[in-house]
Protein backbone atom coordinates (compact mmCIF):
# COMPACT_ATOMS: atom_id res chain seq x y z
CA UNK A 1 0.00 0.00 0.00
CA UNK A 2 2.77 2.45 0.93
CA UNK A 3 5.43 0.76 -1.17
CA UNK A 4 6.47 3.95 -3.07
CA UNK A 5 7.07 5.81 0.20
CA UNK A 6 9.08 2.94 1.69
CA UNK A 7 11.14 2.61 -1.47
CA UNK A 8 11.84 6.34 -1.46
CA UNK A 9 12.89 6.38 2.19
CA UNK A 10 15.18 3.40 1.64
CA UNK A 11 16.64 5.00 -1.47
CA UNK A 12 17.26 8.25 0.44
CA UNK A 13 19.03 6.43 3.24
CA UNK A 14 21.22 4.57 0.77
CA UNK A 15 22.37 7.46 -1.41
CA UNK A 16 22.86 9.77 1.58
CA UNK A 17 24.94 7.24 3.46
CA UNK A 18 28.69 7.86 3.63
CA UNK A 19 29.22 4.24 2.57
CA UNK A 20 27.08 4.25 -0.59
CA UNK A 21 29.63 5.25 -3.22
CA UNK A 22 32.52 3.41 -1.48
CA UNK A 23 30.46 0.21 -1.56
CA UNK A 24 29.51 0.75 -5.20
CA UNK A 25 33.11 1.40 -6.28
CA UNK A 26 34.32 -1.62 -4.29
CA UNK A 27 32.00 -3.84 -6.32
CA UNK A 28 33.25 -2.23 -9.55
CA UNK A 29 36.88 -2.91 -8.62
CA UNK A 30 36.02 -6.50 -7.66
CA UNK A 31 34.41 -7.07 -11.05
CA UNK A 32 37.40 -5.48 -12.79
CA UNK A 33 39.76 -7.75 -10.83
CA UNK A 34 37.83 -10.83 -11.99
CA UNK A 35 37.93 -9.59 -15.59
CA UNK A 36 41.68 -8.95 -15.35
CA UNK A 37 42.35 -12.47 -14.07
CA UNK A 38 40.10 -13.91 -16.79
CA UNK A 39 42.05 -12.31 -19.64
CA UNK A 40 45.50 -12.39 -18.00
CA UNK A 41 46.65 -15.63 -19.64
CA UNK A 42 44.85 -15.40 -23.00
CA UNK A 43 47.14 -15.60 -26.07
CA UNK A 44 46.33 -12.04 -27.15
CA UNK A 45 47.14 -10.75 -23.67
CA UNK A 46 50.41 -12.69 -23.63
CA UNK A 47 51.43 -10.98 -26.88
CA UNK A 48 50.58 -7.60 -25.37
CA UNK A 49 52.57 -8.41 -22.21
CA UNK A 50 55.62 -9.30 -24.30
CA UNK A 51 55.53 -5.77 -25.74
CA UNK A 52 55.21 -4.26 -22.24
CA UNK A 53 57.77 -6.46 -20.51
CA UNK A 54 59.79 -3.45 -19.32
CA UNK A 55 57.03 -2.32 -16.94
CA UNK A 56 55.82 -5.78 -15.88
CA UNK A 57 56.90 -7.81 -12.86
CA UNK A 58 58.48 -11.21 -13.70
CA UNK A 59 59.26 -12.36 -10.17
CA UNK A 60 56.65 -13.90 -7.88
CA UNK A 61 58.47 -12.59 -4.80
CA UNK A 62 58.54 -9.04 -6.15
CA UNK A 63 54.87 -9.26 -7.11
CA UNK A 64 53.91 -10.40 -3.58
CA UNK A 65 55.99 -7.64 -2.02
CA UNK A 66 54.51 -4.94 -4.24
CA UNK A 67 50.92 -6.05 -3.76
CA UNK A 68 51.31 -6.50 0.01
CA UNK A 69 52.89 -3.06 0.35
CA UNK A 70 50.16 -1.44 -1.75
CA UNK A 71 47.35 -3.09 0.20
CA UNK A 72 48.84 -2.18 3.59
CA UNK A 73 49.64 1.40 2.59
CA UNK A 74 46.22 2.10 1.12
CA UNK A 75 44.57 0.63 4.22
CA UNK A 76 46.50 3.21 6.26
CA UNK A 77 45.33 6.00 3.92
CA UNK A 78 41.75 4.76 4.21
CA UNK A 79 41.80 4.71 8.01
CA UNK A 80 43.30 8.20 8.14
CA UNK A 81 40.81 9.56 5.60
CA UNK A 82 37.78 8.12 7.39
CA UNK A 83 39.10 9.56 10.65
CA UNK A 84 39.43 12.98 9.00
CA UNK A 85 35.81 12.77 7.79
CA UNK A 86 34.58 12.03 11.31
CA UNK A 87 36.61 14.93 12.73
CA UNK A 88 35.23 17.31 10.12
CA UNK A 89 31.64 16.21 10.77
CA UNK A 90 32.09 16.65 14.52
CA UNK A 91 33.69 20.06 14.04
CA UNK A 92 30.97 21.19 11.61
CA UNK A 93 28.26 20.12 14.03
CA UNK A 94 29.92 21.94 16.95
CA UNK A 95 31.02 25.18 15.29
CA UNK A 96 28.54 25.61 12.41
CA UNK A 97 25.23 23.77 12.67
CA UNK A 98 24.17 20.11 12.96
CA UNK A 99 21.95 20.68 9.93
CA UNK A 100 24.95 21.10 7.59
CA UNK A 101 26.24 17.61 8.45
CA UNK A 102 24.00 15.70 5.97
CA UNK A 103 25.30 17.92 3.17
CA UNK A 104 28.92 17.18 4.10
CA UNK A 105 28.27 13.44 4.38
CA UNK A 106 26.72 13.30 0.92
CA UNK A 107 29.58 15.17 -0.75
CA UNK A 108 30.32 12.82 -3.66
CA UNK A 109 33.97 13.78 -4.13
CA UNK A 110 34.89 12.52 -0.64
CA UNK A 111 32.87 9.34 -1.06
CA UNK A 112 34.49 8.60 -4.43
CA UNK A 113 37.97 9.00 -2.91
CA UNK A 114 37.15 6.60 -0.10
CA UNK A 115 35.57 4.19 -2.59
CA UNK A 116 38.70 4.26 -4.75
CA UNK A 117 40.78 3.41 -1.69
CA UNK A 118 38.62 0.42 -0.80
CA UNK A 119 38.46 -0.74 -4.41
CA UNK A 120 42.25 -0.58 -4.77
CA UNK A 121 42.69 -2.66 -1.61
CA UNK A 122 40.27 -5.30 -2.89
CA UNK A 123 41.95 -5.33 -6.30
CA UNK A 124 45.43 -5.78 -4.80
CA UNK A 125 44.27 -8.62 -2.55
CA UNK A 126 42.58 -10.42 -5.48
CA UNK A 127 45.81 -10.16 -7.48
CA UNK A 128 47.85 -11.37 -4.49
CA UNK A 129 45.83 -14.56 -4.02
CA UNK A 130 46.12 -15.34 -7.75
CA UNK A 131 49.91 -15.77 -7.73
CA UNK A 132 49.93 -19.56 -8.20
CA UNK A 133 52.74 -22.07 -8.19
CA UNK A 134 52.33 -24.67 -10.97
CA UNK A 135 53.18 -28.39 -10.81
CA UNK A 136 56.08 -27.80 -13.19
CA UNK A 137 57.72 -25.54 -10.62
CA UNK A 138 56.93 -22.32 -12.49
CA UNK A 139 54.74 -19.58 -11.04
CA UNK A 140 51.77 -17.87 -12.65
CA UNK A 141 52.14 -14.13 -12.07
CA UNK A 142 49.25 -11.79 -12.97
CA UNK A 143 51.76 -9.26 -14.25
CA UNK A 144 49.14 -7.11 -15.96
CA UNK A 145 47.07 -7.08 -12.77
CA UNK A 146 50.13 -6.04 -10.73
CA UNK A 147 50.70 -3.17 -13.16
CA UNK A 148 47.08 -2.01 -12.74
CA UNK A 149 47.48 -2.26 -8.95
CA UNK A 150 50.56 -0.02 -9.15
CA UNK A 151 48.65 2.51 -11.24
CA UNK A 152 45.76 2.46 -8.75
CA UNK A 153 48.25 2.96 -5.91
CA UNK A 154 49.71 6.05 -7.60
CA UNK A 155 46.21 7.39 -8.22
CA UNK A 156 45.41 6.84 -4.53
CA UNK A 157 48.38 9.05 -3.58
CA UNK A 158 47.06 11.81 -5.81
CA UNK A 159 43.56 11.39 -4.42
CA UNK A 160 44.94 11.56 -0.88
CA UNK A 161 46.46 14.99 -1.59
CA UNK A 162 43.16 16.11 -3.12
CA UNK A 163 41.24 14.71 -0.13
CA UNK A 164 43.35 16.61 2.43
CA UNK A 165 42.94 19.82 0.42
CA UNK A 166 39.17 19.32 0.01
CA UNK A 167 38.46 18.27 3.59
CA UNK A 168 40.39 21.24 4.96
CA UNK A 169 38.31 23.60 2.79
CA UNK A 170 35.03 21.85 3.61
CA UNK A 171 35.15 22.98 7.22
CA UNK A 172 35.97 26.63 6.48
CA UNK A 173 32.90 28.67 7.32
CA UNK A 174 33.21 30.93 4.25
CA UNK A 175 33.21 27.93 1.91
CA UNK A 176 30.26 26.37 3.73
CA UNK A 177 28.26 29.61 3.54
CA UNK A 178 29.10 30.15 -0.13
CA UNK A 179 28.04 26.60 -0.94
CA UNK A 180 24.75 26.98 0.94
CA UNK A 181 24.10 30.34 -0.74
CA UNK A 182 24.68 28.97 -4.26
CA UNK A 183 22.48 25.92 -3.71
CA UNK A 184 19.66 27.92 -2.14
CA UNK A 185 19.76 30.58 -4.84
CA UNK A 186 19.61 27.92 -7.56
CA UNK A 187 16.54 26.34 -5.96
CA UNK A 188 14.75 29.71 -5.81
CA UNK A 189 15.68 30.47 -9.44
CA UNK A 190 14.34 27.07 -10.56
CA UNK A 191 10.95 27.79 -8.99
CA UNK A 192 10.94 31.26 -10.55
CA UNK A 193 11.67 29.85 -14.02
CA UNK A 194 8.91 27.24 -13.72
CA UNK A 195 6.36 29.86 -12.69
CA UNK A 196 7.36 32.14 -15.59
CA UNK A 197 7.09 29.30 -18.13
CA UNK A 198 3.56 28.40 -17.06
CA UNK A 199 1.94 31.44 -15.37
CA UNK A 200 -1.43 31.29 -13.62
CA UNK A 201 -3.78 34.30 -13.67
CA UNK A 202 -5.77 33.28 -10.60
CA UNK A 203 -5.96 30.50 -8.04
CA UNK A 204 -9.02 28.50 -6.96
CA UNK A 205 -10.74 29.13 -3.65
CA UNK A 206 -9.08 26.35 -1.66
CA UNK A 207 -11.32 26.96 1.37
CA UNK A 208 -14.17 25.24 -0.49
CA UNK A 209 -12.13 22.15 -1.34
CA UNK A 210 -12.48 18.86 0.57
CA UNK A 211 -9.87 17.82 3.14
CA UNK A 212 -7.84 14.58 3.07
CA UNK A 213 -6.37 13.47 6.38
CA UNK A 214 -2.80 12.26 6.77
CA UNK A 215 -2.23 8.61 7.67
CA UNK A 216 1.42 9.14 8.59
CA UNK A 217 3.28 11.33 11.04
CA UNK A 218 6.62 13.00 10.52
CA UNK A 219 8.26 15.81 8.59
CA UNK A 220 6.70 16.28 5.16
CA UNK A 221 9.62 16.63 2.75
CA UNK A 222 8.28 16.13 -0.74
CA UNK A 223 6.06 14.26 -3.18
CA UNK A 224 6.47 11.96 -6.20
CA UNK A 225 5.18 14.66 -8.57
CA UNK A 226 5.24 12.55 -11.76
CA UNK A 227 3.43 9.63 -10.18
CA UNK A 228 0.89 11.79 -8.34
CA UNK A 229 0.06 14.02 -11.32
CA UNK A 230 -0.46 10.96 -13.51
CA UNK A 231 -2.99 9.69 -10.95
CA UNK A 232 -4.68 13.10 -10.69
CA UNK A 233 -4.99 13.42 -14.48
CA UNK A 234 -6.43 9.92 -14.69
CA UNK A 235 -9.07 10.69 -12.04
CA UNK A 236 -9.65 14.28 -13.27
CA UNK A 237 -9.07 15.81 -9.85
CA UNK A 238 -6.81 18.52 -8.39
CA UNK A 239 -4.92 18.70 -5.10
CA UNK A 240 -3.70 21.48 -2.84
CA UNK A 241 -1.01 20.68 -0.25
CA UNK A 242 -1.81 22.83 2.76
CA UNK A 243 1.30 21.89 4.73
CA UNK A 244 4.58 23.60 3.89
CA UNK A 245 7.62 21.45 3.21
CA UNK A 246 9.58 20.62 6.34
CA UNK A 247 6.66 21.02 8.73
CA UNK A 248 5.70 18.26 11.13
CA UNK A 249 2.45 16.43 10.34
CA UNK A 250 0.49 14.14 12.66
CA UNK A 251 -1.97 11.39 11.82
CA UNK A 252 -5.44 12.67 11.04
CA UNK A 253 -4.33 16.19 10.11
CA UNK A 254 -6.00 17.42 6.86
CA UNK A 255 -2.78 18.26 5.04
CA UNK A 256 -4.37 17.87 1.58
CA UNK A 257 -7.41 19.42 -0.10
CA UNK A 258 -9.13 18.06 -3.19
CA UNK A 259 -11.53 19.84 -5.54
CA UNK A 260 -13.82 16.76 -5.36
CA UNK A 261 -14.99 14.73 -2.39
CA UNK A 262 -13.10 11.44 -2.67
CA UNK A 263 -13.25 10.42 1.00
CA UNK A 264 -15.43 7.39 0.13
CA UNK A 265 -12.88 6.10 -2.38
CA UNK A 266 -10.38 4.73 0.15
CA UNK A 267 -8.26 3.00 -2.48
CA UNK A 268 -7.71 6.26 -4.37
CA UNK A 269 -6.94 8.15 -1.15
CA UNK A 270 -4.35 5.52 -0.19
CA UNK A 271 -2.70 5.78 -3.62
CA UNK A 272 -2.52 9.56 -3.28
CA UNK A 273 -1.09 9.47 0.24
CA UNK A 274 1.48 6.86 -0.79
CA UNK A 275 3.04 9.45 -3.13
CA UNK A 276 4.14 11.70 -0.24
CA UNK A 277 7.59 11.52 1.35
CA UNK A 278 8.40 11.83 5.04
CA UNK A 279 11.92 11.76 6.52
CA UNK A 280 14.04 13.74 9.00
CA UNK A 281 17.10 15.14 7.19
CA UNK A 282 17.04 18.57 5.55
CA UNK A 283 18.53 18.84 2.06
CA UNK A 284 18.51 22.10 0.11
CA UNK A 285 17.66 20.14 -3.04
CA UNK A 286 14.24 19.46 -1.45
CA UNK A 287 13.41 23.10 -0.72
CA UNK A 288 15.21 26.44 -0.58
CA UNK A 289 13.86 27.09 2.94
CA UNK A 290 16.35 24.58 4.36
CA UNK A 291 19.22 26.59 2.92
CA UNK A 292 17.93 29.77 4.58
CA UNK A 293 17.58 27.91 7.88
CA UNK A 294 21.12 26.54 7.73
CA UNK A 295 22.62 29.97 6.96
CA UNK A 296 20.60 31.49 9.82
CA UNK A 297 21.76 28.80 12.26
CA UNK A 298 25.40 29.35 11.31
CA UNK A 299 24.90 33.05 12.13
CA UNK A 300 23.33 32.17 15.49
CA UNK A 301 26.15 29.75 16.29
CA UNK A 302 28.70 32.43 15.39
CA UNK A 303 27.17 34.72 18.03
CA UNK A 304 27.43 32.14 20.81
CA UNK A 305 29.92 33.02 23.61
CA UNK A 306 32.07 29.99 22.81
CA UNK A 307 32.67 31.11 19.20
CA UNK A 308 32.05 34.87 19.26
CA UNK A 309 32.42 35.55 15.53
CA UNK A 310 30.24 38.55 14.58
CA UNK A 311 31.92 38.78 11.16
CA UNK A 312 30.45 35.43 10.16
CA UNK A 313 27.07 36.50 11.51
CA UNK A 314 27.14 39.66 9.36
CA UNK A 315 28.11 37.72 6.24
CA UNK A 316 25.25 35.30 6.89
CA UNK A 317 22.85 38.23 7.31
CA UNK A 318 23.93 39.69 3.96
CA UNK A 319 23.38 36.33 2.26
CA UNK A 320 19.94 35.99 3.84
CA UNK A 321 18.99 39.45 2.58
CA UNK A 322 19.97 38.59 -1.01
CA UNK A 323 18.08 35.29 -0.90
CA UNK A 324 14.98 36.96 0.53
CA UNK A 325 15.11 39.49 -2.32
CA UNK A 326 15.10 36.56 -4.75
CA UNK A 327 12.22 34.97 -2.84
CA UNK A 328 10.07 38.04 -3.56
CA UNK A 329 10.11 37.08 -7.24
CA UNK A 330 8.07 33.90 -6.74
CA UNK A 331 4.40 33.42 -5.87
CA UNK A 332 3.23 32.17 -2.47
CA UNK A 333 1.43 29.35 -4.26
CA UNK A 334 3.53 27.01 -6.40
CA UNK A 335 2.02 24.60 -8.91
CA UNK A 336 2.70 22.01 -11.59
CA UNK A 337 1.09 21.27 -14.97
CA UNK A 338 2.33 17.70 -15.46
CA UNK A 339 0.09 15.53 -17.68
CA UNK A 340 -2.16 18.44 -18.65
CA UNK A 341 -1.89 21.52 -20.85
CA UNK A 342 -4.99 23.31 -19.57
CA UNK A 343 -4.51 24.09 -15.88
CA UNK A 344 -2.42 22.97 -12.88
CA UNK A 345 -3.18 19.66 -11.21
CA UNK A 346 -1.13 20.09 -8.05
CA UNK A 347 -0.73 23.22 -5.91
CA UNK A 348 1.99 23.73 -3.29
CA UNK A 349 1.88 26.12 -0.35
CA UNK A 350 5.13 28.09 -0.28
CA UNK A 351 6.41 29.46 3.03
CA UNK A 352 5.30 33.10 3.12
CA UNK A 353 7.77 35.98 3.14
CA UNK A 354 6.60 36.99 6.61
CA UNK A 355 7.25 33.46 7.94
CA UNK A 356 10.70 33.41 6.39
CA UNK A 357 11.55 36.68 8.14
CA UNK A 358 10.34 35.33 11.47
CA UNK A 359 11.94 31.88 11.17
CA UNK A 360 15.37 33.11 10.08
CA UNK A 361 15.85 36.42 11.88
CA UNK A 362 14.13 35.79 15.22
CA UNK A 363 16.79 33.41 16.63
CA UNK A 364 19.52 35.74 15.38
CA UNK A 365 17.78 38.81 16.80
CA UNK A 366 17.44 37.15 20.21
CA UNK A 367 21.07 36.06 20.36
CA UNK A 368 22.55 39.31 18.99
CA UNK A 369 20.30 41.90 20.63
CA UNK A 370 23.17 43.10 22.83
CA UNK A 371 25.56 43.51 19.89
CA UNK A 372 25.20 46.92 18.25
CA UNK A 373 27.41 45.94 15.30
CA UNK A 374 25.27 42.97 14.32
CA UNK A 375 21.97 44.76 14.96
CA UNK A 376 23.09 47.67 12.78
CA UNK A 377 23.84 45.22 9.98
CA UNK A 378 20.43 43.56 10.38
CA UNK A 379 18.81 46.98 9.92
CA UNK A 380 21.00 47.56 6.85
CA UNK A 381 19.93 44.18 5.44
CA UNK A 382 16.27 45.13 5.90
CA UNK A 383 16.95 48.47 4.19
CA UNK A 384 18.39 46.62 1.18
CA UNK A 385 15.39 44.29 1.02
CA UNK A 386 13.05 47.32 1.19
CA UNK A 387 14.63 48.72 -1.97
CA UNK A 388 13.40 45.62 -3.80
CA UNK A 389 10.14 45.14 -1.87
CA UNK A 390 9.02 48.78 -1.88
CA UNK A 391 6.28 48.11 -4.46
CA UNK A 392 5.12 44.95 -2.69
CA UNK A 393 2.74 46.14 0.04
CA UNK A 394 2.58 42.85 1.95
CA UNK A 395 6.36 42.39 1.99
CA UNK A 396 6.97 46.04 2.92
CA UNK A 397 4.52 45.85 5.83
CA UNK A 398 6.13 42.61 7.04
CA UNK A 399 9.55 44.24 6.95
CA UNK A 400 8.45 47.31 8.90
CA UNK A 401 6.56 45.21 11.46
CA UNK A 402 9.70 43.22 12.04
CA UNK A 403 11.84 46.37 12.18
CA UNK A 404 9.61 47.59 15.01
CA UNK A 405 10.40 44.39 16.90
CA UNK A 406 14.12 44.97 16.27
CA UNK A 407 13.87 48.55 17.56
CA UNK A 408 12.14 47.31 20.74
CA UNK A 409 15.02 44.90 21.41
CA UNK A 410 17.63 47.58 20.71
CA UNK A 411 15.92 50.03 23.03
CA UNK A 412 15.91 47.48 25.80
CA UNK A 413 19.47 46.15 25.47
CA UNK A 414 21.70 48.78 23.81
CA UNK A 415 22.26 51.96 25.86
CA UNK A 416 25.67 53.20 24.73
CA UNK A 417 25.28 56.66 23.13
CA UNK A 418 27.79 56.04 20.35
CA UNK A 419 26.14 52.75 19.37
CA UNK A 420 22.71 54.31 19.42
CA UNK A 421 23.90 57.19 17.20
CA UNK A 422 25.16 54.66 14.62
CA UNK A 423 21.80 52.91 14.70
CA UNK A 424 20.02 56.27 14.27
CA UNK A 425 22.15 57.00 11.20
CA UNK A 426 21.24 53.62 9.73
CA UNK A 427 17.53 54.13 10.43
CA UNK A 428 17.67 57.49 8.65
CA UNK A 429 18.74 55.70 5.45
CA UNK A 430 15.36 53.91 5.43
CA UNK A 431 13.36 57.17 5.37
CA UNK A 432 13.98 57.93 1.63
CA UNK A 433 12.58 54.49 0.76
CA UNK A 434 9.34 54.90 2.71
CA UNK A 435 9.11 58.32 4.31
CA UNK A 436 6.13 57.81 6.61
CA UNK A 437 7.09 54.40 8.01
CA UNK A 438 10.77 55.33 8.09
CA UNK A 439 10.10 58.41 10.23
CA UNK A 440 7.93 56.34 12.56
CA UNK A 441 10.85 53.98 13.10
CA UNK A 442 13.23 56.83 13.91
CA UNK A 443 10.73 58.42 16.29
CA UNK A 444 10.13 55.08 18.00
CA UNK A 445 13.88 54.72 18.52
CA UNK A 446 14.62 58.31 19.57
CA UNK A 447 11.65 58.45 21.91
CA UNK A 448 13.27 55.80 24.06
CA UNK A 449 16.57 57.69 23.97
Amino acid sequence: MFLPRKITNTYRKMINSIGFYPSLLSVVFLIFAVITISIEYLPATQDLKSLMSVVLVNSAENARTILSTLAGSIISLTVFSFSMVMIVLNSASASLSPRVVPGLITRKSHQIVLGFYLGSIIYSIIMLININKLDSGDTEIPALGVLFALVFGLICLGLFVFFIHSISRAIQVDNVLNGLFRQTNCEIEDIEKKQKQQPVDSFPDFSKWHGINSTAQGYYKGVHTEQLCELLAEQNIKLFITVKQGYFTVKGYPFLKCDKNISDNKELVEKILACFIFYIEEYISDHYRYGLTQISEIAVKAMSPGINDPGTAVKSIDMLSILLMERLKISDINYTYKHTDSEPLLYFHETSFDELLHDNFTPLRNYAKNDAYVMTNIIEAFKNILFVANHNDDARNSLFNYLNAIIDDINEHITNKYDRQQITNMLNTITPISEKQGKQLVERFEKHT
